[in-house]
């Protein structure tokens, strides 16, 4: 087993516990944001200690996911719950979008649970923000630019895609927009081009277990966790399986990519980190790095440089700051 790169962590206390739902964690530039219940909390890691507050959502819902997602030069905080979608401007302080879920999918199956789950932007031409569904549906979501700013209604809802059977679970994008991978309950993974059309050009079947969470990697690799503590990585070109490694013994609740790094974190305690390398033809995967947290139920992690990792942990009032000793 590799050793560790860390030191004992700093933390970072936000006095909001963490919720236990999977990829609660996301950072852009000096914020990070997870969920809270039924609340978002956005934190000010740009000063010491931090400043942690909880956006002022006017109905509040179970939160699945609560992501930073960037359109162009501009950063929103983009809600998923149990009531639809709600976008923030990135200081959390105004509310300038909400989709009402039962207003615009139908009512699913007696006894079937109706919320959204999987967030990503795709700054292709005509940047949009992805936000998927229990009914296995994934909203397009587009500024709308005749609308003034400040009035609640910047965005607009420009497409609903299916082609997914079941509760979608995860959502990421290539960074230049090239391209879009949704997974969902089955395993299922579905790669779309980010053209006006988001026709699926890539299906990768799924075995039964669900995708956890999705990460595309240096604009080449797709990665993809799984409830089994798989990894697995597919190239972008064929979205074959190039490898799978045994991750974690139990469900990998998150990833997140730095260059040619990937980091996981799983139900199993551990804080992995690992490095591709060799050729973009076929490169090598490599356990470089990792971590027992004892006693922390992981469901979220970040990097913040490439030996600078953030986790936060169910039912935890603080978020940890991992350096290297």
């Amino acid at each position: 087993m590799a050793q560790s790169w860390f030191a004992d962590p700093e933390l970072m206390t936000t006095a909001f516990s963490v919720s236990h739902v999977w990829n609660n964690l996301s950072k852009h530039a000096d914020s990070l944001v997870y969920a809270h219940l039924d609340e978002v909390v956005l934190v000010n890691a740009a000063v010491t200690p931090c400043v942690a507050q909880k956006l002022p959502v006017a109905e509040k819902a179970f939160v699945h996911q609560v992501r930073i997602c960037q359109l162009g030069h501009a950063e929103y905080i983009v809600v998923a719950s149990d009531n639809g979608v709600q976008i923030y401007d990135a200081a959390g302080e105004h509310s300038l979008h909400d989709i009402v879920l039962k207003d615009v999918v139908d009512a699913p199956e007696e006894g079937s649970a109706l919320f959204c789950r999987g967030i990503a932007s795709a700054n292709s031409e005509k940047p949009v923000i992805l936000v998927g569904t229990s009914v296995g549906k994934v909203f397009v979501i587009g500024k709308d630019i005749g609308a003034k700013s400040g009035s609640g209604q910047e965005f607009e809802l420009l497409d609903t895609l299916g082609d997914h059977k079941h509760s979608i679970t995860t959502i990421d994008a290539v960074k230049a927009g090239t391209a879009i991978a949704s997974g969902d309950d089955e395993g299922t993974i579905l790669v779309r081009n980010a053209e006006e059309t988001f026709e699926v050009v890539h299906r990768i079947t799924g075995d039964g277990f669900p995708v956890t969470s999705l990460r595309f990697c240096a604009d080449t690799w797709l990665l993809a966790g799984y409830l089994t503590g798989r990894l697995r990585i597919f190239k972008k070109e064929t979205f074959r399986v190039h490898a799978e490694v045994a991750a974690h013994s139990r469900a990998i609740t998150a990833l997140d990519v730095w260059e040619n790094h990937v980091v996981s974190v799983g139900e199993d305690t551990f804080l992995n980190v690992w490095e591709l390398s060799g050729c973009k033809v076929s490169p090598r995967i490599k356990l470089v790095s990792s971590q027992s947290v004892a006693n922390d139920l992981l469901s979220g992690v970040a990097f913040a440089g490439l030996k600078h990792i953030i986790t936060a942990t169910y039912d935890t009032t603080h978020l940890k700051l991992w350096l290297p000793e």
